[in-house]
């Protein structure tokens, strides 16, 4: 299955509210909350759970190499106190879920 890119055309965006629209006001209605309220609060929680799956991710980076950011972890490399595999590509990893972790708190930050 091919994946959807990051930002979704316009169509396609379009279709997709048409579709959740109904959904979301059921359940807004059953839950006797405005729909808006709803959906921001929605937001705010996947958000907030992608955040703590980040940070489980990261926590668990920092106890396996016994450091507390990809920084140290490539100076340990550098200087042999650490075998550069697989270390060098869980790195990357971390710098990706460190850039991931900065996008999500600002997204939380434009939710408040």
């Amino acid at each position: 299955m091919m994946a959807l890119p990051l930002k979704l055309p316009a169509l396609y965006a379009s279709v997709i509210i048409m579709i959740m629209f109904p959904v979301l006001e059921d359940v807004a209605q059953e839950l006797n909350i405005a729909p808006d309220s709803l959906w921001r609060e929605s937001l705010g929680a996947y958000i907030a759970r992608e955040l703590r799956l980040t940070d489980l991710d990261i926590a668990d980076l920092q106890d396996r190499y016994g450091v507390f950011s990809p920084e140290e972890l490539k100076a340990k490399i550098d200087s042999g106190d650490i075998y550069s595999h697989p270390a060098w590509e869980e790195m990357i990893e971390w710098e990706n879920l460190a850039a991931y972790r900065a996008r999500l708190a600002r997204l939380q930050a434009s939710l408040a």
